[in-house]
């Protein structure tokens, strides 16, 4: 791996990508609703501490750091979609300056700027920057990984490799599937001939071993819906990351460009997402937002491409036009991900109708139970209903023949459910329900749904 000397450092380059991440961060942020991964952050930002171990107990223990993080935005106060979105925002910022000041150190600041930029505009990095999910937290922590490694092939230290396994180490605590991203930085050490970099990953695999032992019990509760992806997936990916087929081509021609001129940033870009495809024929873990932390490469080896490109011409004003053209053919896209319906769920509109409809007296049944969680962060409808999926201070959801007896003299029951297709045709309690009482319409909100069941009389 070739380091290139130090170019000047103009403040612009790293801080014009953060203003143009920190701006589009914050650009309706509020207006989507949030969603059912969303819920489950916000619930477990709320809780208290010993409800909290409860639930990392029984899942989600993957995520537990973030969780513990989200905690003071919980206490901001107001609605819920700013405060519990404002560290991936955040997190979003830094990742782009960390783009732009590593792409200048690489490749000059033409190369910096116009990669934080790329990475600032991607569709997908502006998604999940607006998700109360770990996903732009991760990211930013591999862009403050590879700019370690860089620093540690350059000129090691003791310090540095201490900082550099923490980061590692960080990395896998926020997600597992990001300890993808070593094999990469491994490769790029052993070519730039810094094989001491090993160790400092085997020292994150300790620090991460007892993570790797408690997600593996809870896997099935965790990632159980995901497939092996086939061709379909692998020709949907550019279009997942950049919005659309014109914004792809743009992005992934001016990245194939960049690709031989600074190898640690072609690894991080390209290795994380081959490994995840081709695990995933085995043992699933593949998903555009599980790989999110290989769109910072992406878009500097886009940087990279573009200066390399528009060299022979005048780099100073073609390069923004390649970024500015990104920028024109992503702009529906960064208009419908701030739509009010945007994400899976629209739990928002879910809560306001049930707030609209419900009867005192009324009861509610959720199927799965884990439902509970998915629709908690909009709660105030649901706490004046009498809750059937449990008995009051119950872990595990009521039996066939207890929610039978619970539903005498109920005259009125909403199941929140997914679309009761053949995975749930056969629960037992979604059974008991509909031999005791009549379904009326059925609503969705994204993907969950809302049936109001009455007694026939």
């Amino acid at each position: 791996m070739t380091v290139l000397p130090r170019a000047g450092r103009p403040a612009i380059v790293t801080i014009l990508p953060a203003l143009v991440a920190a701006v589009l961060g914050g650009w309706r942020l509020g207006v989507p609703s949030l969603w059912r991964d969303e819920s489950v952050s916000a619930l477990a930002a709320r809780m208290s501490l010993a409800d909290l171990r409860r639930l990392l107990a029984d899942i989600d223990t993957v995520h537990a750091l973030y969780y513990v993080l989200l905690r003071p935005f919980a206490a901001l106060g107001g609605p819920p979609e700013v405060p519990f979105r404002l560290l991936s925002v955040v997190a979003f910022t830094a990742a782009a300056f960390g783009v732009a000041a590593l792409g200048q150190r690489l490749a000059g600041p033409v190369a910096g700027l116009s990669g934080g930029l790329f990475y600032a505009l991607t569709p997908i990095a502006d998604r999940y920057a607006q998700e109360a999910r770990s996903y732009a937290l991760v990211s930013a922590v591999a862009v403050l990984s590879t700019w370690l490694l860089v620093r540690l092939v350059d000129r090691p230290t003791p310090w540095l490799h201490v900082g550099y396994a923490a980061s590692l180490a960080l990395l896998g605590w926020l997600h597992l599937y990001a300890v993808l991203l070593v094999p990469a930085h491994l490769v790029a050490a052993w070519l730039a001939g810094r094989r001491s970099a090993l160790l400092s990953a085997a020292g994150a695999g300790v620090a991460l071993l007892p993570l790797v032992a408690i997600a593996a019990g809870q896997r099935d509760a965790q990632v159980f819906w995901l497939h092996a992806p086939g061709l379909k997936e692998v020709a949907a990916f550019p279009v997942e990351v950049a919005g659309s087929w014109p914004a792809a081509a743009l992005l992934f021609g001016l990245a194939l460009w960049g690709t031989w001129r600074v190898p640690v940033v072609t690894l991080w870009a390209v290795v994380p997402v081959v490994l995840s495809m081709a695990i995933s024929q085995v043992q699933p873990i593949y998903h555009p937002r599980y790989v999110l932390f290989a769109v910072p490469g992406l878009a500097l080896l886009a940087g990279i491409g573009a200066e390399a490109l528009l060299r022979r011409w005048w780099p100073a004003v073609t390069v923004p036009v390649a970024v500015l053209a990104f920028a024109v053919l992503t702009y529906g896209t960064q208009v419908a991900l701030r739509e009010p319906n945007a994400r899976p769920d629209d739990l928002r509109s879910l809560a306001a109708a049930l707030a609209a409809e419900e009867r005192p007296g009324d009861r509610v049944l959720f199927v799965p139970q884990r439902y509970r969680l998915f629709v908690a962060v909009y709660g105030e409808p649901y706490e004046r209903l009498v809750d059937l999926t449990r008995a009051p201070g119950a872990a595990e959801p009521r039996t066939a023949a207890e929610l039978g007896q619970a539903l005498a003299g109920a005259e009125r029951v909403w199941l929140v459910s997914p679309r009761i297709g053949p995975r749930y045709a056969d629960d037992e309690r979604y059974l008991a329900l509909k031999k005791r009482l009549k379904p009326g319409r059925t609503r969705t909100f994204g993907s969950i749904h809302l049936t109001l069941y009455t007694r026939v009389n």
